[in-house]
């Protein structure tokens, strides 16, 4: 595995293949919605659990139900399939964005038509991944709630249990989230089915581990760096709009609201950019960890 040519590929196929592009654009449309729905499901849940005088969703003063416990599972079980549609729909895209990445490392062009046709199995698949890892997803959102709720009643700390477990999660949620579009790479390149898939990431991950976390760094990176650019410029237009209404002047103002009207399309070019590049970039370091794992099969040692 050689990193060096890894990053000049990625680099090259980024800003040469326009599929990926296009994709990417299209993942927002149900990638949004997907995480909107994930982060609901904890909060209401968590609404569910948590005594009033403890939950934070009572700040929002909103005017939430008072749900009977067939309510519960049918909120559950209707969250849980509206999460899995969109997963399984923002997945399939990412999976087309795999492939189209792959094609392209191969020297070949592909069509958007012909990169989200995934295949019976792909989508069968896919669909399975989206199923378990919604219910984890779910679990987890209701599972700091509850502990609270468990240990407050058993133990005099049980109150500052939510945060602690919340911030436990958090690591959780990130090598979940490494798993997930590692094993998407295996179905969309590899048309492996869910146990497969399992086996498969195990093994590369195994004896390319460094490479599969180098290029997990550099996304991170990437996205700090874009942080960073985007905090600087809101603070500048911030600034530049207290500085309008301390002096009433209306030129702070405008220049506050340009600067934000011309960061927005730039933002979002960045985002994509880190989210095409960081796509290619893990695809070329699966297929080159597929194929050491291959010569290493193929020539066994001793």
């Amino acid at each position: 595995m050689n990193p060096f040519q890894i990053l000049r590929d990625s680099i090259r196929i980024t800003f040469r293949a326009w599929a990926p592009w296009i994709l990417a654009f299209l993942l927002y449309l149900v990638m949004v919605p997907a995480l909107i729905l994930a982060g609901g499901m904890g909060a209401v849940a968590s609404y569910g659990i948590l005594p009033a005088r403890e939950n934070p969703l009572n700040a929002l003063n909103l005017p939430l139900p008072d749900f009977s416990t067939l309510e519960w599972v049918l909120f559950l079980a209707t969250s849980l399939m509206l999460l899995t549609i969109s997963s399984l729909l923002s997945w399939a895209i990412q999976a087309a964005m795999i492939r189209a990445a792959d094609s392209a490392a191969d020297g070949k062009s592909i069509s958007i038509v012909a990169a989200l046709r995934l295949g019976k199995d792909r989508w069968m698949s896919l669909l399975k991944l989206a199923f378990t890892f919604g219910l984890v997803i779910q679990a987890m959102g209701i599972l700091p709630a509850l502990l609270s709720v468990v240990l407050r009643e058993n133990t005099a700390w049980g109150s500052a249990v939510l945060p602690l477990v919340q911030t436990f999660l958090s690591p959780i949620n990130l090598i979940l989230g490494v798993l997930v579009f590692l094993l998407m790479m295996s179905v969309a390149l590899e048309g492996s089915r869910p146990k497969t898939a399992f086996r498969r990431v195990g093994e590369l991950v195994r004896s390319g581990w460094w490479g599969f976390l180098l290029a997990y760094i550099l996304q991170a990176i990437l996205a700090l760096a874009i942080a960073f650019i985007f905090a600087f410029i809101l603070t500048v237009a911030l600034i530049l709009f207290i500085a309008a209404g301390l002096s009433h002047s209306t030129t702070g103002t405008v220049l506050g609201v340009a600067i934000c009207v011309l960061a927005s399309p730039v933002g979002l070019a960045l985002l994509t950019f880190v989210m095409v590049f960081s796509t290619v970039y893990f695809t070329l370091t699966y297929r080159s960890a597929a194929a050491e794992a291959a010569r290493r099969n193929a020539n066994p040692p001793g």
